[in-house]
């Protein structure tokens, strides 16, 4: 049997279709609303021969030989691509039949749950898509409905960041950490633990993004192990690019012997221009940008050497901290040239912050599972950039998703988290 030819057929008269040609002049939406009212209805007669046919078949076993039909309950069901439509759900007088046409106690597909959990992660909150449910699917969904969505798909997006990484060999590692205000039996800040890979084709991937207790060198080694368990190999990693967290860099030499460690310069601003009085911090940037921007390890640290002696008699505590870090701080310069721009901060690291704290903004506080879809998801879309930029790209600064790439591609990428 042939569905779209024995199940489901709309007749149209040539009478009518003069008709509704007419009415589309007048009032084209109004028009297109019949139009629609009309394949729901058809829509809904296939679907309630269907479950007829169900329920005959459900009787016609030897168990139910002394049951009988039992009229129908009525029931409003939304599905995808149709919105809601009105069912007659036929009964038996034992209780007994289920249809798995419209599964009891649910009210819409699967297709929809999937759809309000991607929209959710996109950045609406889960009161807006509620109060939107009722004009996009005709029929109003609560905000809990929405948030349950996410339940679908969050073991996909634990087995994308759990995924193998035996696959790629990876040379550089961001390392990085950002807080977010999680809901368990109470509300608090917790830290989740991002690592960034670059592999052998300069292309960036999202490796590990890891909650943890506190950003400590215990956690990280943590986060380290799981790595290698994973398939990384240890002996390809080159350079960890991280902030000046105590026992971070030690953590990463034990986990990753071969490597240098590097230092991001924003993070390190951070710590040292504090140190600088107000009245001499432009002056002060320039001789940090002729350490930061030289062309060569030589010229770093003859700049680096100006430096000292033009600040430490103004503002020692500055120079002294970044004293401190020069050889991690300059490290980058003993790797390819074009690499330099991108090992000199976290900057992939942030990129991953910004947007995680762009869609969980609206979220106001964040369940566990829903932070760790949210990750898988947000990893899933930098990854899609990241693919059509490498690490010598002159796209790299760029942080906004760009909207004029292939929709098609997204969408593969996106169905590893809701299939």
């Amino acid at each position: 049997m042939v569905l779209g030819q024995q199940l489901m057929k709309i007749v149209v008269k040539v009478a009518s279709v003069v008709a509704l040609a007419r009415r589309f002049e007048e009032s084209p939406t109004v028009a297109m609303q019949e139009i629609i009212t009309e394949v729901r209805r058809s829509f809904a007669a296939t679907l309630e021969r269907v479950m007829d046919a169900e329920l005959a078949l459900f009787l016609g076993q030897p168990a139910e030989r002394s049951n009988k039909r039992n009229g129908y309950v009525t029931r409003t069901f939304a599905i995808h691509g149709m919105g809601a439509v009105q069912l007659r759900v036929p009964r038996d007088r034992a209780g007994r039949f289920k249809t798995a046409v419209v599964p009891a106690r649910r009210r819409y597909d699967e297709a929809i749950e999937k759809d309000l959990a991607l929209l959710h992660l996109a950045g609406l909150s889960t009161r807006m898509l509620a109060t939107l449910s009722g004009r996009v699917l005709g029929m109003r969904l609560s905000a809990q409905e929405v948030s349950n969505a996410l339940d679908k798909i969050v073991p996909a997006a634990r087995a994308f960041l759990e995924r193998d990484l035996s696959d790629r060999k990876f040379k550089y590692l961001y390392i990085d950490g950002t807080n977010f205000r999680v809901r368990r039996t109470t509300v608090d800040l917790e830290p989740t633990l991002v690592v960034v890979g670059v592999d052998d084709t300069d292309r960036k991937s999202v490796l590990a993004g890891i909650s943890g207790d506190k950003e400590s060198k215990a956690a990280w080694e943590m986060v380290f192990a799981n790595l290698k368990e994973r398939g990384l190999d240890a002996s390809t990693v080159e350079l960890g690019i991280m902030d000046g967290l105590p026992g971070l860099a030690a953590a990463f030499r034990e986990a990753f012997p071969r490597a240098r460690v590097a230092r991001c310069w924003v993070h390190k601003a951070r710590n040292v221009m504090p140190r600088v009085p107000r009245r001499y911090q432009a002056e002060f940037k320039t001789s940090w940008d002729a350490v930061q921007y030289a062309d060569g390890t030589e010229t770093a640290r003859a700049a680096f050497v100006a430096l000292d002696e033009r600040w430490t008699s103004v503002c020692a505590d500055a120079v002294n901290s970044m004293r401190r870090d020069i050889d991690a701080l300059l490290v980058h310069y003993e790797f390819p040239r074009e690499h330099w721009d991108a090992l000199r901060t976290t900057n992939p690291i942030e990129r991953v912050n910004k947007e995680l704290k762009r869609r969980s903004k609206a979220m106001e506080t964040i369940g566990a599972d829903a932070l760790l879809t949210l990750l898988a998801f947000t990893a899933l879309r930098l990854e899609f950039h990241w693919r059509q930029t490498p690490l010598t790209s002159n796209k790299l600064s760029r942080l906004r998703y760009r909207e004029h790439l292939d929709a098609k591609r997204l969408e593969s990428l996106t169905q590893i988290v809701t299939h």
